[in-house]
């Protein structure tokens, strides 16, 4: 049997303000620790952001990511998935002007590669080159004390879940 995390719609009402401060406040770490190595404004760091974790989608469709596929290992090309300036525009909310100046800026320092396929995706490397590794455990560490208080109000909580089978 596992465990899975609910919402308790009840608490949320309850504890409204204690819940958003808590998410707010880890969506500032969030942005504050992911923006920090490579100098990006809110924007670009909507814009990087989008483009990363569409470049990761088809890995992260898998029911079992393949070994070495989870950690910081180079992913093969054929496992990055192109994202085009029209898509990250939609995902964002961002005008298309917008995405595709910050695209350019980002594509002209080197943060940023035009893929042949289409659109653009991160460079071959980028864990290792900006040195993004040590930050997973800053924010899964205010992920945690988020989650603790949540937990603690009542907002979110664990429930057996169903076993396979």
């Amino acid at each position: 049997m596992s465990e899975h995390v609910v919402t308790n719609p009840a608490e949320m009402a309850t504890h409204w303000r204690v819940a958003m401060s808590s998410l707010a406040n880890l969506f500032l770490t969030m942005h504050r620790t992911l923006a920090a190595p490579m100098s990006l404004g809110p924007t670009e760091l909507l814009i990087y952001t989008t483009i990363a974790v569409a470049n990761v989608q088809k890995l992260m469709r898998e029911r079992s990511i393949p070994s070495g596929r989870g950690a910081t290992e180079i992913l093969p090309r054929e496992w990055v998935v192109p994202i085009s300036r029209n898509a990250i525009a939609s995902a964002t909310g961002l005008p298309r002007e917008t995405v595709r100046r910050h695209v350019a800026r980002m594509v002209e320092a080197g943060m940023l590669i035009e893929d042949e396929r289409g659109g653009v995706t991160t460079p071959i490397g980028v864990i290792n080159d900006f040195g993004l590794e040590p930050m997973l455990e800053a924010l899964l560490t205010e992920f945690a004390r988020a989650a603790e208080g949540l937990l603690r109000a009542g907002v979110i909580e664990i429930q057996p879940g169903q076993g396979a089978g």
